[in-house]
This record gives C-alpha cells, structure tokens and sequence, in this order.
C-alpha cells in the first residue's frame, strides 16, 4: 500500500509539475502574444503618424503654390493673347519672305525695295495745267 501511495503521490507530483511547466509555457506564450501585438501597435502608430506628417506637408506645399500657379497661367494667357495679335503680321511676313527669293519677282523687289527702276520704263513727269499757263 505504501508503494500504491507513493506511486500515486508521484503522479500527482508529475501532474502537478506538468500543469506547472504548461501554466508557464502558456504565460510564455501570452507574453510573447503581447509583446507582438505591443510591437504591431507602435509600428502601426508610427506608420500613421508619418502619412499623416506627409499628408499634412502636400497640403501645405500645394497650399502655397496655388497662387503662383495661378499667377502663371495669368502671364500665360496674357502671352497667348499677344502671340494671336501677332499672327497676322507673322504670317505675311513669312509670305513675303517667301516672295522675296522667287527668282520671277526679283524685279519688282528690287523696285519695292530700292530706288532702282527698270531701265526699260520711261518716267512720267505730272505737270499742273495751272503752272503751264503762267
């Protein structure tokens, strides 16, 4: 009976010692549990604080470009306005640029251009009937 007793006594020693070695391998393992979901959180918090930094920034910068961006496209329209004034002008001179090297109207270039006339043509001299009286 004694041999029962202690065989008995042994096994709740082991039990008791099993349940000892599992309660710590459990808190073990909270511990661990809680330490992650601890690390997960501050990174979490860390990750929102930077996006929230660099949301809070590209507002502020956009913020401030605004007005020179509108300021630019002011200058811009006003420079779209002069350019179509001056189209016009651009155009013809392209076109008599373009006249000005056509070998069949170097004549009248040069006369556009010069006081050279065609030595061919005869001038005519206007008289006043007035003075011709006199």
């Amino acid at each position: 009976m004694n041999s029962n007793l202690s065989l008995k006594t042994r096994q709740r020693r082991r039990d008791y010692q099993e349940s000892i070695s599992q309660n710590r391998a459990l808190k073990q393992q909270q511990r661990r549990q809680k330490r992650l979901n601890t690390e997960k959180a501050i990174e979490t918090g860390l990750k929102m604080t930077v996006n929230i930094s660099i949301t809070v920034i590209a507002f502020f910068s956009v913020k401030q470009l605004l007005p020179y961006h509108l300021a630019q496209q002011a200058k811009l329209a006003e420079i779209d306005g002069e350019i179509a004034k001056i189209k016009p002008r651009v155009e013809k001179l392209e076109e008599d640029f373009g006249n000005t090297f056509d070998p069949k109207l170097t004549r009248k270039v040069i006369e556009k251009n010069t006081y050279k006339v065609d030595p061919n043509l005869s001038p005519i001299f206007f008289i006043d009937k007035k003075q011709k009286s006199n």
